[in-house]
């Protein structure tokens, strides 16, 4: 009995498989039915927006209309389709690497991918996004010498998600990559550092998400002379009126130049419910004039919950013994910025390595060396009545 109930699953699985193998050649479901071929699109105009252009058109007739679609060829060869609903009458086609004319073939498709006749368009795009980016960059006083590099304003008016490549010369006159910079900000700053004060010719361009590359933009920069400030110098300088209140124990000051700038658990944080602004005062050893300073945030905490949004920095060479500000100068303002400018609880993972490699911050309207700071937290990311730090690390020059 046991034998025969062998053969018939054998036999079953046999038939199963053989059905299977029918099957193989069109693994994809087919559609339920075929509709009729839909009327082609005849009435449409065309406004031009940069790097692309929108087609509004009116729909045709026919119940068995499911979309409609554009179809292009971007300057790479790649082909490019872009489709709109029945629940709308416009349809936008972007990516085109240039300003200029473009055809473009409008197809509406029915019930079983049944297409009609294609409308071609011409549309006419303006200057894409990436090279109005690079315009900027080539404005004057746009790109300049700064403190161990180059300085980089920019404007990018659509906030399109670009890249900024910076590229610097070597020693042997060959280049090389010094930092990419991704933003869909309107408009930035940002700083490429690590270079001695020698001359040195940079170069930068600029892309798109459809891999689209400007010209390369060069010129030649003696960066600023700058070094890391000392701290094994550095100590906690409490004083009376400071309003900071450690979360737990060992969450003081103190762990925010023990040089781990990416952390979780050895970091500065003080206890929830202790209400903003609050700020606390260190000593750096020594008199320091600053070029910049970088600030790491918790680790996983990033652009959100006790991260730093808006502080500022004030500094003293005789502070009162009281906690007075009488004997503060304020340094700057400064505020956390995302580089996606995406919500809020919302990071993408250039956000993250943006945080994670420290926010960095220039220090422009210093007015004289100091050797007392106060670090003065005005709001949080999240909103959150405490301050949570992993490390902060200054450059400038010791006096």
């Amino acid at each position: 009995m046991k034998y025969i109930q062998k053969i018939a699953a054998v036999a079953v699985w046999g038939f199963a498989s053989m059905l299977l193998l029918s099957c193989n050649e069109k693994l994809e479901p087919s559609p339920s039915r075929t509709g009729e071929k839909p009327a082609p699109v005849t009435s449409f105009e065309v406004s031009s927006i940069a790097g692309g252009a929108i087609i509004s058109y009116e729909l045709p007739k026919g119940g068995d209309l499911r979309y409609v679609k554009a179809v292009y060829t971007l300057a790479d060869g790649t082909a490019r389709e872009n489709r709109a609903s029945i629940y709308s009458n416009s349809i936008t086609v972007d990516g085109f690497a240039t300003a200029g004319e473009f055809n473009v073939d409008l197809i509406a498709v029915g019930v079983g991918e049944v297409e009609s006749d294609p409308t071609p368009v011409t549309v006419t795009a303006l200057t894409p996004p990436y090279l109005k980016t690079l315009e900027t960059l080539a404005e004057d006083g746009n790109l300049e010498a700064t403190f161990g590099g180059i300085r980089l304003r920019f404007q990018n008016e659509t906030e399109a998600p670009i890249v900024i490549h910076v590229l610097a010369r070597n020693d042997h006159g060959e280049w090389e990559p010094a930092q990419d910079f991704y933003t869909k900000l309107a408009s930035g700053v940002f700083n490429v550092r690590g270079f001695p004060a020698e001359e040195r010719e940079f170069g930068l361009f600029v892309t798109d998400r459809w891999n689209n590359r400007s010209d390369t933009l060069t010129g030649t920069f003696v960066p600023i002379f700058e070094e890391m400030l000392d701290k094994s110098l550095f100590r906690e300088y409490n004083l009376p009126t400071d309003t900071w209140q450690a979360h737990t124990g060992f969450r003081t000051p103190q762990v925010l130049w023990d040089g781990n700038d990416r952390v979780e658990v050895t970091i500065f944080h003080t206890a929830p419910g202790t209400g903003m602004p609050q700020h606390f005062t260190f000593d750096m050893g020594v008199p320091a004039t600053l070029s910049r300073f970088l600030m790491y945030s918790r680790l996983n905490h990033e652009y959100r919950f006790n991260h730093p949004k808006v502080f500022e920095l004030w500094g003293s060479n005789a502070p009162d013994p009281a906690g007075g500000w009488e004997s503060w100068t304020k340094v700057g303002t400064y505020t956390s910025v995302k580089p996606s400018g995406s919500p809020l609880n919302e990071q993408t993972a250039d956000d993250i390595a943006y945080a994670r490699a420290g926010e960095e911050f220039d220090v422009e309207d210093q007015a004289e060396p100091y050797r007392y700071w106060r670090w003065r937290t005005l709001d949080t990311w999240g909103g959150n009545s405490d301050v949570a730090l992993g490390e902060l690390t200054f450059f400038g020059t010791a006096n």
